[in-house]
């Protein structure tokens, strides 16, 4: 983990510890367990996990339909082209 990272982990440790120990309510439940004779201490355990964020997306490819047809004619293979041809479906470059 880097110092900066550290350093703010270190932060939100405090900001917790802080908030427990400025809880009206916290402080009240505590002062009435010792109330009753007993001594109390509280001890909480904070589990700070991290999750790398995934990386970029590369670009998705276009939906088919939304390929130009040009481009669409340029990618079929020469085996495509005859079994098309055989169909008696001619491209426009094709007499």
């Amino acid at each position: 983990m880097d110092e900066y990272l550290q350093k703010l982990v270190q932060e939100l440790g405090e900001a917790i510890n802080s908030s427990i120990n400025d809880s009206e309510s916290v402080n009240d439940a505590l002062d009435r367990i010792r109330a009753t004779g007993n001594e109390v201490f509280l001890v909480l355990e904070a589990t700070i996990a991290f999750k790398e964020k995934p990386a970029e997306r590369a670009e998705e490819p276009l939906p088919f339909s939304d390929i130009p047809v040009e481009e669409r004619i340029t990618e079929i293979s020469h085996e495509d082209r005859q079994f098309l041809k055989s169909l008696n479906i001619k491209f426009d470059d094709e007499k």
